[in-house]
């Protein structure tokens, strides 16, 4: 992909998230001045621009968590912490530097699982679910958002969540059945 092509997906993709970004850490951790909150946009969008069109199923999801990793970064870094950040930090659900590599790989692999299962939603299901559990709004702003009435936004929700958990479940029995299987085989050897 050129330098251009680059350019108008990371503003189609990603600029008009900011403005959630921003309000979702402005609600999530107290005490962080406006000067941070540029700081940590400013560095999620160099990441997300490293990361490129190429590695993303879900730009915006991914613009969330990275400023997540970026807010835990930088309140490591601070010297003195106020308890009320502290309790944000968990609330966040930042994770160690002292996790493994194991967990580490485990954790993108389970973060492509649940983008590949996103993607295969119908759109209007998965904006509505993206909003919800990643911008966290309430159906009300979701239904204003997408000029739904609320009732449309919640059955999007539920079917969003159904076939969620559908495919869920069918990855799951895919895992199991080779196991299955080879435990079969070796007690009918014996």
């Amino acid at each position: 992909m050129d330098r251009s092509e680059h350019v108008r997906w990371f503003a189609r993709e990603i600029l008009p998230h900011e403005a959630d970004v921003r309000r979702w850490l402005a609600r999530r951790v107290r005490g962080l001045p406006n000067c941070h909150l540029d700081e940590i946009v400013q560095e999620a969008y160099a990441r997300l621009w490293a990361a490129g069109p190429e590695r993303l199923v879900n730009p915006r999801a991914y613009f969330f968590v990275t400023a997540r990793h970026v807010v835990g970064e930088m309140l490591r870094r601070l010297r003195v912490v106020s308890i009320e950040t502290i309790a944000d930090i968990d609330a966040l659900n930042v994770a160690n530097e002292d996790v493994s590599i194991e967990r580490r790989v485990s954790g993108r692999e389970e973060i492509e699982r649940v983008q590949h299962m996103l993607a295969k939603l119908p759109p209007k299901c998965r904006e509505a679910f993206e909003l919800r559990k990643f911008a966290e709004l309430s159906q009300k702003e979701i239904a204003a958002r997408m000029h739904l009435s609320e009732s449309t936004v919640e059955k999007h929700l539920v079917k969003a969540l159904r076939l969620l958990m559908n495919e869920m479940k069918a990855a799951d029995a895919a895992v199991a059945q080779p196991k299955v299987k080879a435990h079969e085989y070796r007690h009918r050897q014996r």
